[in-house]
């Protein structure tokens, strides 16, 4: 309960920031709320004789940066599917169909490249796939704010196969990592912590990236320019944001993975 609420609270403030306003008391009181029950969730985990979540599991290095990589992968690339989605359809007017079929590149590359990471991460460790990885994500998201509304479909398949790449280098070894760092009795709740690293960074990061998009989207309008450009304008700024967030992840992928 604890949990979901802490959730539900700060993804509400996030994505109705922008209509009721930064500091409303609707919006300060959702983070507050998540805040509170944040803090609430943590504090019961580590009194409950059997936890949900097992706190001690975050003691471990590996384990913890693992996590939070995976976190940040999450954040900084779910909203990019959303709204690149958007962005083909309604500025460059592509059908459903062929916004679907445009990421199969970035499909193609994590189905290729994925498997070949964890062998090779077997070999030489996670820290330097990682780091590499978020690298690779972060110049993606980079080129992906430079779209326009005059691009067209081959401006998309660089940054889809390079964020491709750079994703399938992060997941693998990261998932590795972290199961490799906690005890055979306890791999099922790692595997469900690190799972849920992953929804809950995609769930905020589409949220956070909204908030941004939204913002600069009003903005944009307020100063007379068109639906499609606005919009653009508007997706640039959380692009940048995502590809800020990947270089935080490929940082903290080398600081805290061991070579080994």
């Amino acid at each position: 309960v604890t949990s979901g609420m802490a959730l539900f609270a700060l993804t509400y403030g996030l994505i109705e920031a922008n209509h009721y306003g930064w500091g409303s008391s609707r919006i300060v009181g959702a983070f507050t709320v998540a805040g509170v029950t944040l803090s609430a969730f943590v504090a019961l985990e580590r009194h409950q004789r059997i936890p949900m979540l097992d706190l001690a599991l975050f003691r471990d290095r590996m384990f913890a940066g693992a996590n939070a990589v995976m976190l940040l992968n999450a954040l900084a690339m779910f909203g990019v599917f959303f709204y690149v989605s958007l962005y083909m359809q309604q500025v460059l007017g592509f059908s459903p169909v062929k916004a679907g079929v445009m990421f199969l590149p970035m499909t193609m590359l994590i189905i290729t490249v994925a498997p070949r990471a964890g062998h090779l991460a077997d070999r030489t460790g996670p820290r330097l796939l990682v780091g590499v990885g978020q690298l690779l994500v972060a110049v993606a998201l980079f080129v992906f704010a430079r779209m326009t509304a005059q691009s067209s479909a081959w401006d998309l398949i660089p940054p889809m196969m390079i964020s491709g790449a750079g994703m399938a280098m992060t997941m693998t070894p990261a998932t590795a990592a972290a199961m490799g760092s906690v005890r055979p009795d306890k791999m099922g709740v790692g595997s469900a912590v690190l799972n849920s690293a992953r929804q809950v960074g995609g769930a905020i990061g589409i949220a956070l990236m909204g908030a941004v998009v939204a913002a600069r989207l009003s903005a944009s309008l307020a100063q007379g320019q068109t639906g499609p450009a606005a919009f653009v304008h508007g997706i640039q700024g959380g692009f940048h944001l995502a590809a800020a967030i990947a270089l935080v992840g490929s940082a903290v992928g080398i600081a805290t993975l061991r070579r080994e």
